[in-house]
């Protein structure tokens, strides 16, 4: 049961009514979220969100939150082509731990659910279709409306490898510039220990649940020790890294955090804090550009 809960598509939706807009951006479907002025002068953030996308409140009201609190504008694109993981799915994982007799017989029936919408999430959330969105998207933005403002870059579960592979500083822009000054990532998911996090030259700060299949306990140890040492040889020369540990959290806690469970709802926010503060310290002085 304890591997159901903490599955990348597990958690809630989140109260709220998002403020942000609807655009096409480069091609993609996106949720805007302005800052309070109405501008970007701060800088613009992205945010490659986890399975569920546009389509999930939680991650449209997140950008609402981090537009508000950091003063920057802030893009939430499709880089699912259109394909929507339906909030269904969540009922159903959390359907699939529930105890009791009853509640066992109505398995059978989410199972079956979640086994028909398991084909179509491996086929349209594939490496090989995303990620050549993501990248275009990144150059663009970077060429026009972040040409001359830093980019910071925010991944959830799905999201946080192409977060983690965007602060490798590998793909550049036309003029040569990189795509991005800074990430963030919560409980990122499908990652390769220790490579994927030894690869990171950019500003990198996660944020990691105590209860994780996607991470577990040796591999946080592992990834807190690389970004450590990391930041002990590059911190003078203007780049830092960090990783934080929420205990009690699960897989998901820092989008689908259930605000009935107080103390899981509470370590959500407290990312959410590590995210603004982030993004505000390395917009306000970030990092030199030796690519430029």
């Amino acid at each position: 049961m304890a591997g159901l809960r903490q599955c990348c598509a597990t958690g809630s939706l989140h109260s709220g009514e998002a403020t942000g807009r609807f655009a096409t951006v480069h091609g993609l479907e996106t949720y805007i979220a302005d800052a309070p002025n109405g501008g970007a002068n701060n800088g613009i953030i992205v945010i490659i969100p986890d399975a569920f996308g546009l389509a999930l409140p939680n991650n449209k009201l997140l950008a609402d939150a981090y537009a508000k609190r950091t003063g920057c504008q802030v893009f939430l694109p499709d880089f699912m082509g259109g394909f929507i993981v339906p909030h269904e799915v969540m009922i159903s994982f959390k359907a699939m731990s529930a105890p009791g007799l009853l509640n066992n017989l109505y398995k059978v029936g989410h199972f079956v659910y979640l086994l028909r919408w398991l084909p179509f999430i491996l086929f349209y959330l594939s490496e090989s279709k995303c990620k050549p969105r993501i990248i275009a998207f990144f150059k663009a933005l970077k060429e026009n409306e972040a040409k001359d403002k830093p980019v910071g870059t925010a991944g959830f579960c799905w999201g946080g490898k192409y977060v983690t592979e965007l602060c490798w500083d590998q793909v550049k822009s036309k003029n040569g510039k990189r795509l991005v000054d800074s990430g963030f990532t919560a409980h990122p998911s499908n990652m390769k220990y220790p490579g994927d996090f030894e690869m990171i030259v950019l500003p990198y700060s996660c944020a990691a649940a105590e209860h994780d299949q996607m991470m577990s306990p040796e591999q946080a140890k592992q990834t807190k020790d690389i970004l450590s040492a990391k930041t002990a040889k590059t911190k003078d020369s203007g780049v830092e890294h960090e990783f934080e540990m929420y205990d009690g959290a699960h897989h998901g806690f820092a989008v689908r955090a259930d605000e009935d469970e107080k103390v899981e709802a509470e370590q959500g926010k407290k990312a959410e804090d590590q995210a603004v503060n982030w993004f505000k310290h390395w917009f306000a002085k970030p990092p030199p550009d030796v690519s430029a």
